[in-house]
Formats: structure tokens, C-alpha cells, sequence
């Protein structure tokens, strides 16, 4: 794995890999400091993202937040289902499999690199009905049970044009994408 600077210069490199800085210039990073954010969105799981909530928009089986402190800036929610789970999501679409590729590998470094050593780390495919979606790294925790975060690179069934979609999901085990 290659040394990254967690230096405001290298803000790009970190989180917009989600965005895919050299190829998306409309995703911009929301915060100064996207490691520390990580830990921060972290330490806040136990209390299902409480003090990151913004503005809520109620459904019939889920409430969506928008969040006070997003690593990728306009794409980040906070996700509260009726039976208490809670997940904090950032997403970013395209359908250019490079593009997609690229934000999962540097994505997945940056969670690495932020994360360290203590964070049991697992790669899954993900399946459906057979069909292959694509690819997810899962990191687990003793320090943060029933927690995982997951860096996933996929190709949503029946998407339209093969769009690709990139994920940085921060939430309950239960929730998190499994092989099917």
C-alpha cells in the first residue's frame, strides 16, 4: 500500500477517489480533514449518527437525514430505518467502469489508511440471482461491535446504461451488502 498525506493538499486524493478527482470535477470534499471526519462519523455510530443530522425527509419504512459533516460534499445521508439501524452512506454514480474502478481503489486506501491496523478488513463479490454486481471491501472491529464499513464498487440490477455506483457505507452488520 502506498504513504499518503492526510495534509489539506491531499484532501483530493483521499475522499474524492469516491468522486473520482481527476474525471469528476462536480464532487467536491465536504470537510477539511476527511480522515478525522471518518473517526468522528465513527464515534457517532453508537448513537445512530445523532449529532450529524440535518434535515429529515420521512418514508414509510426509513427516515433519511441529511448529514451536518459529509466526506464528499452533496452526496452523504444519513439512513434511520423504523426498526432503529441507522447507516451513514455516501454514494456517487457513473457509468464509466474506469471512472468506477479507480474511485474503489483509492477509496478503499483511504479507509485503510485511516482505519489502521486494528480493523479486520474482507473483500466479497456480490451476487444476485447469479448475476454479478461487483465488488465490496468490509471492515469489522471488536472495538465497534455489530459495526461495519463497507467500500463497494457495483452495478445496480436493471441499472440503466450500466451505471456503476460507488459506496462508503458506515452502519449495522445486518444491513451491510452480502453475497447472495
Amino acid at each position: 500500500m502506498s504513504q499518503m498525506s492526510f495534509g489539506k493538499g491531499a484532501v483530493c486524493v483521499l475522499v474524492l477517489s469516491l468522486a473520482g478527482c481527476a474525471s469528476d470535477r462536480n464532487l467536491k470534499v465536504g470537510t477539511a480533514d476527511p480522515c478525522q471526519s471518518l473517526q468522528g462519523i465513527i464515534a457517532d455510530y453508537d448513537r445512530g449518527f445523532a449529532s450529524l443530522r440535518g434535515k429529515r425527509n420521512d418514508f414509510a419504512s426509513l427516515t433519511v437525514f441529511s448529514v451536518r459533516e459529509e466526506l464528499i460534499k452533496g452526496h452523504c445521508e444519513i439512513w434511520l430505518w423504523n426498526d432503529g439501524d441507522s447507516a451513514y452512506v455516501c454514494s456517487a454514480n457513473t457509468p464509466d467502469g474506469e471512472i468506477a474502478a479507480h474511485r474503489y481503489r483509492t477509496s478503499l486506501e483511504f479507509v485503510q489508511q485511516c482505519l489502521g491496523e486494528s480493523w479486520e478488513e474482507k473483500a466479497v463479490q456480490r451476487e444476485r440471482d447469479g448475476r454479478y454486481l461487483g465488488v465490496a471491501t468490509q471492515f469489522s472491529s471488536e472495538a465497534h461491535a455489530g459495526m461495519v464499513i463497507s467500500v463497494q464498487n457495483i452495478v445496480p440490477p436493471g441499472s440503466y446504461r450500466s451505471l456503476r455506483s460507488n459506496y462508503l457505507y458506515i452502519g449495522t452488520e445486518e444491513r451491510t451488502p452480502k453475497p447472495d
